[in-house]
């Protein structure tokens, strides 16, 4: 119900956008999506199909070999995969496949909807690209929802896996020094996609990355890392921040007032992971903010809700379920559906990627507007 509310919502006040040239085909049947006619709409996937693929990049200054994965829009549909099929190795891929039988079905997506090495579309030449920087000991693909919707709409994306703090490679410290490793990581991956002949980076996606339309995205410690990005690197010229704070005295050296570029805060209202005092400081960085600032609430979301591995560990499961409110110690409650939690990140990520990346204005207007009375609030300044 919420979700279909959110459709209508949004069907009503985007206009509509048109590409490519008639040829009575939809985007699913495997035709380039540049030759398919589509009307679309933010809150769903785009008119490309997309593709998915992991490569390694180093991060010459910290001496760290990355996993990166890049999605992008492709050139046709083609299978989709398992999140088992993001594993580096064998052994990698079994421990996900054992964990997956512990989790319940509405808590992690199982299924990706983009298809490993598919060809990059070759129109639009020039991508505009999201860094996206996982949370604590999680993985490159915590996020593929959000990482899918803005490919399918040309938008790439590219995430790494902060090596020594994944799920599957873990011991880096949640501290002010390798905060400083993680920023050193996003920016290593951009200097090398902005290489033109790249040996790291697919022959078909070298030289497309658009220097100017650069942004940073991040979960939980991510979203420290992007705040921080955003404070170092000027190449990055927005912001999403899910789920944490990036100026607070854990982090001290991040502020918020060296921030000049548009910022987008996602606040889960029952996060028990940085609980009722963590989201008073993630809405006190909104508050001081500089630059045009947006923060969306989400009712009876938790930490994990954003994610799209809630549950996969005991650690990752507040989000959801049954929990306990942060907000009213001690009383039961059910978090919000996961798809629907996806969903709302998915949507409201690509209205502002597609704002500030895509200059939509169209897109921009929808960004500040409250939907979803009681599930969703907004407010922007």
């Amino acid at each position: 119900m919420v979700k279909s509310k959110l459709r209508i919502y949004l069907a009503v006040f985007l206009v509509p956008v048109f590409v490519g040239c008639s040829d009575g085909s939809d985007n699913s049947s495997g035709n380039s999506a540049e030759n398919a006619a589509q009307s679309y709409r933010y809150d769903e996937m785009g008119p490309y199909p997309v593709g998915n693929q992991t490569i390694s990049i180093m991060n010459a200054s910290e001496g760290r070999e990355l996993n990166v994965e890049i999605w992008y829009p492709a050139e046709s549909a083609q299978d989709t995969q398992s999140i088992a099929d993001f594993a580096s190795d064998e052994a990698e891929r079994d421990e996900i496949l054992a964990l997956l039988e512990t989790v319940p079905e509405q808590c992690t997506r199982r299924e990706t909807s983009s298809t490993d090495g598919s060809q990059p579309a070759s129109s639009p030449a020039v991508l505009p690209l999201v860094i996206f920087s996982h949370c604590f000991e999680c993985t490159r693909y915590s996020s593929f929802s959000l990482a899918e919707r803005l490919a399918s709409h040309g938008i790439a994306v590219a995430a790494p896996d902060h090596a020594r703090n994944t799920l599957f490679d873990s011991g880096a410290l949640l501290n002010v020094e390798f905060l400083a490793t993680r920023a050193s990581d996003v920016s290593a991956v951009l200097d090398e996609l902005l290489i033109e002949n790249s040996q790291a980076v697919p022959e078909a996606l070298q030289g497309r990355f658009d220097v100017s339309q650069v942004a940073v995205a991040g979960h939980s410690y991510g979203a420290v890392t992007a705040g921080k990005i955003l404070q170092d690197d000027p190449r990055f010229k927005a912001g999403l921040i899910i789920a944490a704070p990036f100026e607070s005295p854990v982090f001290p050296g991040v502020s918020v007032a060296n921030v000049e570029e548009p910022m987008l805060f996602m606040v889960a209202q029952e996060d028990n992971s940085i609980g009722s005092i963590g989201n008073t400081v993630l809405r006190a960085n909104y508050e001081a903010a500089v630059g045009p600032a947006w923060k969306i609430e989400i009712t009876d979301a938790g930490h994990w809700s954003f994610s799209d591995i809630a549950g996969i560990v005991p650690g990752f499961s507040a989000g959801c379920g049954d929990g306990e409110r942060q907000t009213v110690p001690g009383e039961a409650f059910t978090y919000i559906d996961n798809v629907v939690a996806r969903d709302i990140t998915a949507t409201y990520g690509m209205l502002f990627f597609a704002a500030h990346l895509l200059n939509d204005e169209a897109a921009r207007e929808a960004l500040g507007v409250s939907i979803l009375e009681g599930v969703v609030d907004v407010q922007m300044k």
